[in-house]
Parts: C-alpha cells; structure tokens; sequence
C-alpha cells in the first residue's frame, strides 16, 4: 500500500510538472539610474507586463520612490515570463518562479544625441531561475550591438556610394539574425528540461524551424501541463503555417485601407492602379533594422519610380509623433499608413508578422511576387522585373 501511494505521489508530481513551487509571490527590486521627466513617465510609464510587446497586457504600473528604487510583488503560484517596460527606454522578460530578483535599469539616455539601444540588463537573484534568460540575452545584445555598428558604416558606404562595402556590411548586418537564432538552439538544446526554455525558443523561427521547435515544445507541454508559453510556442507555429499559405508566391494581398500622418485614407489596391509593381513594407521607427533598411529601399524607389516601382509602408508604430519624426528623418517620400495599434495592427495581425522588417512585392493586380527582400536582394528582384 505504501508502495502504491508513493507512486501516486510521484505521478502527482510529473502531472503538475515537477517543480517546487511553495511561493505565491516574489519580490522584485532595483533602480532606475536616469529616470526620464515625469511628462514622460505619465506618458510612457514604468509597467508590468504579460509579454515583452509595447501593447501587452498591462498587470502594474509601477511608481518609483524618491530615490528611484521602485519594489514590486509579483504573481508567482504558477511560474511564468514577465516583462517590465521603463518608461519605454528599457525592457526586460525575467522568470517568476522561486527566486527574489534585483534589477537596475540605466533608464533615460543622458546623450545629447538619444538613440534607441537598450543596454544589457542583468538579473540578479541567488536562484538559478533566470540564468538561461541572462546568457541568452547577453548573446542577443552583442549581436545587436554589431549590428547597430554595422548599419551605421552601411549607411555611410551608401552615401559615399562604395557598392562593395555597402554589400558587405548588409550581409554582416543579416548575419546578426542568423547568428541569433543559432545562439538560441544551443540554449534550447542546454536547458531543454527547465521550463524557462520557452524564452530560447521565442528567438527560434517558427516558419523555418517548425521541426526543431516541436521536438522541443511537445515533451514540455507533457511536462509542465501549466506552462501557458509553452502551448503558445506551439499555437505560433499554427499561426505561422496559416500565415504561409496567405503569402506564397502568387497569393492575392488582402485590402488595406489606413490613415497617413495627415489623416488622409489611403487604401492600398487604389495606390496600386498606374503602377507595375508596390513594395508594401512593415517597419516601425523603434525598430532599429528597419531603420538600417530604409536607405536600401530609398535607393530603389528613387532609381525605379519612373518605372513603375513604389512603396506602401505600414508602421507598428504607437505613437504618432515618433512615427512622424522617423519619416522625416529617413527621408521618406512613399506612402505612409498607420493604425498606431502597434504590434495589433490590423494588417499585420492578419499575416502574422511577428518580426520586422518584413515586406512584400505586389505585383499590379495585388498579387505577390517575392517577399522578404533586404538589402542588394531588393534591388537584384526590383531589376529583374523591371530592366527588361
């Protein structure tokens, strides 16, 4: 009999994912080093999140004390991802699960010239809860960082018209992504037992990757049945397949109608009529490989707008003004349409764009040719259709 009940303990604790968890809430503490005007703070505040996206649901808005520290108590009876957003300068996905964390965050960019690059974020607690997520971010950021560097030196090779630096430094720059997703596999591989694993997996391509992914997810949606990222993980790829089957070669584009920054209603299938062929591109001003990209599509536009080439941007972006700033700053002239919903715009919900840039050539009825082209493979596909 005791036999009996023993083993019935044991199964009890692989159904609820054999992992001990005795806390119903963790402390989580630190500082804001730079902490922007309170303007700012009212406008962008210091939250918890659901998820690491702008438009995630918002749990706690958190008030710093005098002295900048801020303390919080967060839900933990079932483990799961958090992110805090400060004051939209600084974001960071922890673990809560057993371990009390501190982090600080620099906050405001003192610079004279603000850039939008976070700086790396560490999680301090005595638990191992959150090594996965340190390391794994630590890899991300140098990438990002050589990235940034490389984007900069792009746009500087573009402007003194030096096709072979210019070429080289986009291939270093799309390397970054690739070199991002393969840090995230070993991570996958190293911790494919722990349940923060779903973090790693989060930088995994749910369309070029499915395989790898399933062989990973299943066995932890067996393992921690509560582990909501998890099924998540696993309903992307759903998502992503239905996606694929919207955009391949050939499919018809879906309508957009969205307002530009005048409020004007521009719909895309009339931006379409008189013209051979429409790069309809998903970008943000946030988004710093965007921004990198926007000369490369500059370049193209101005060599073949006489002949039938143009743009339809759709931003992600929440705010107007950046937005606006960015068009400007880019030197923009193509047409610009926003829902200012973020991440839930309505287009990009419908494709399931979870990463940008991403864009897609319409040909003039709407039909797309090729998608998701960057750097030199824009202007070689643009040619190819249009130096005849």
């Amino acid at each position: 009999m005791r036999r009996i009940i023993l083993s019935a303990v044991a199964g009890l604790m692989l159904t609820t994912g054999v992992f001990a968890q005795t806390r119903d809430f963790i402390t989580v503490k630190g500082k804001v080093n730079f902490p922007p005007a309170k303007e700012h703070q009212e406008k962008y505040p210091f939250t918890l999140k659901d998820k690491a996206m702008k438009d995630a649901e918002v749990y706690q808005t958190i008030q710093l004390k005098a002295d900048s520290t801020y303390e919080i108590k967060v839900p933990a009876k079932t483990p799961r991802l958090y992110s805090l957003d400060v004051f939209g300068w600084d974001r960071i996905t922890f673990w809560a699960g057993n371990d009390d964390l501190k982090i600080n965050f620099r906050g405001e960019d003192t610079a004279k010239v603000k850039i939008k690059n976070p700086p790396y974020i560490f999680i301090e607690s005595e638990g191992k809860d959150n090594q996965l997520i340190n390391m794994l971010n630590w890899e991300v950021h140098q990438n990002y960082q050589t990235s940034i560097a490389a984007g900069k030196r792009q746009y500087m090779a573009m402007q003194i018209k030096d096709t072979a630096l210019t070429k080289s430094l986009s291939d270093m720059v799309m390397d970054q992504y690739e070199r991002n997703s393969n840090s995230a596999k070993v991570f996958v591989r190293a911790f494919k037992n722990d349940p923060q694993v779903v973090y790693a997996l989060g930088y995994v391509s749910s369309r070029r990757d499915k395989d790898f992914i399933l062989e990973y997810v299943n066995p932890l949606i067996v393992k921690y049945p509560w582990l909501k990222e998890a099924k998540e993980v696993k309903e992307n790829i759903a998502k992503a397949e239905e996606a694929a089957k919207k955009t391949v070669d050939g499919a018809k584009f879906i309508n957009i109608t969205q307002l530009d920054p005048n409020g004007k209603k521009i719909n895309l299938y009339d931006y379409l009529k008189g013209k051979k062929y429409v790069l309809v591109d998903f970008w943000a001003s946030w988004c710093g490989p965007c921004r990198a990209e926007n000369p490369h599509v500059l370049k193209v536009y101005n060599k073949y707008k006489a002949k039938g080439f143009d743009v339809f941007a759709i931003s992600l972006d929440d705010s107007k003004d950046r937005w606006v700033k960015a068009i400007k700053d880019d030197n923009m002239p193509w047409a610009q349409v926003s829902d200012l919903k973020g991440w839930k715009n309505e287009a990009a919900q419908y494709y399931n764009i979870t990463a940008i840039p991403m864009n897609y050539l319409l040909d003039e009825k709407g039909n797309i040719v090729a998608k998701n082209l960057r750097g030199d493979n824009l202007e070689k596909e643009v040619a190819k259709l249009l130096d005849k």
